[in-house]
């Protein structure tokens, strides 16, 4: 049996986003199909992984956020000279599959000497270079940009070395397309593979009239709902933008949750800041619509997690957003301006109560039998089955 390795850490798995999350489901998957199958690959996840202050929370908080950013920005300056030690038990794997561009690019040397296959997953809706340039600090970018922008070859190296690339679906690649410049001459079509993604069905904590109450909301009010990054990059500043125009009536309210910032919210008592949730389903099952404002869109997990909540949603038409146009459901509503996105809302709005409760539940049945963590798993291994078989 051929033996795959996924370059994670088992222990680092958990339900949210990113590559924690999406392995988390993949594994929930995988046991659901191991107990009514065997697999045709031996499949398991990466022990061995070096660690440092990036991955202790704990120590981190101790340290000037000043000093922090100041230290991201030399990391990045000097990343290109890092490499991880070659792990020799890495070489008795026919398959590695790495879930980072980064990882891919610091295991380069025990690359140049692996004889197996190499499968690129990556989890950043743009080039893992573009998002770490985001993250600084402008005046430490402006004091090392000519070390810092060299991290493109982080990307080149990743998508060029490896064997296999899996994306999503084919429409997620289009913030690649628009960000970087690069990306259409590296791309080789036929080292790419489509494969959506799949969660566990998300369920509120809390139910609707008890967390509206607890927020001074009225049942009868018409909430929407958004829980994400306050940045341009999610749309954030057209949904506000929406809410200015919407929160005229006055029997509407907005329940947002995530940090708030770099972005605030509309100074407005029915626009709802929660902040940082651990119960965001709570939060969006309240609600009568979600809005995804995404400028750029990869493959959006909450909008999975929207979807398997029975919550109609209007939808940004742009990336991975668009794959769900195939199923043309009256739940999803799409927009290209922000003059769209309120006549969406409003449609919703105006929509009779039990037609939008039925269309929700379309959504939340579509989740069940396409995208759950099982249908995941099968896909996983039908991608991962046709890769042993191939040649490079």
């Amino acid at each position: 049996m051929k033996k795959l390795l996924i370059y994670y850490p088992e222990d680092a798995l958990e339900p949210k986003g990113g590559p924690a999350g999406y392995l988390y489901n993949l594994k929930k998957g995988l046991e659901e199909c191991r107990k009514q199958e065997n697999l045709p690959v031996d499949i398991s996840f990466y022990s061995n992984m070096p660690s440092g202050i990036e991955n202790n929370s704990e120590l981190r908080k101790k340290i000037p956020k000043r000093l922090l950013e100041f230290r991201r920005a030399l990391n990045d300056a000097r990343f290109l000279r890092k490499k991880f030690p070659i792990d020799n038990g890495m070489f008795a794997y026919d398959i590695i599959h790495f879930h980072s561009a980064e990882k891919m690019y610091l295991c380069r040397d025990f690359l140049n000497q692996y004889h197996g296959k190499v499968i690129l997953t990556s989890h950043c809706p743009c080039g893992i270079y573009k998002e770490r340039i985001d993250k600084l600090n402008p005046f430490d970018y402006k004091l090392m940009r000519n070390q810092i922008d060299k991290l493109e070859e982080l990307d080149r190296y990743a998508f060029e070395r490896a064997d296999y690339i899996i994306f999503p679906c084919k429409d997620a690649e289009e913030p690649y397309f628009n960000t970087w410049p690069r990306y259409t001459s590296i791309r080789k079509d036929e080292k790419y593979r489509y494969m959506p993604t799949g969660i566990i069905a998300c369920h509120a904590k809390i139910n609707r009239e008890n967390y509206r109450k607890k927020y001074g909301i009225p049942n009868d009010a018409f909430v929407i709902s958004y829980v994400g990054r306050h940045n341009e990059i999610k749309g954030y500043t057209d949904l506000r933008q929406m809410g200015e125009q919407v929160l005229k009536d006055p029997n509407t309210y907005f329940l947002i949750g995530g940090k708030e910032e770099p972005i605030k919210g509309l100074n407005n008592d029915r626009w709802i800041e929660v902040g940082w949730t651990t119960d965001p389903y709570s939060l969006i099952a309240a609600s009568d619509v979600f809005v995804l404002p995404n400028r750029e869109t990869y493959f959006d997990l909450v909008l999975l997690e929207v979807l398997s909540l029975g919550i109609p949603v209007v939808l940004s038409d742009t990336g991975g957003n668009k794959f769900f146009k195939k199923y043309d459901l009256k739940g999803l509503k799409y927009f290209s301006s922000v003059d769209q996105g309120v006549e969406a809302i409003k449609c919703f709005q105006l929509m009779d109560k039990q037609i939008r409760k039925k269309a929700g539940e379309k959504l939340a049945e579509l989740c069940e039998t396409e995208f759950s963590v099982k249908e995941f798993a099968h896909r996983y291994i039908q991608i991962i089955s046709e890769i042993v078989e191939t040649e490079v």
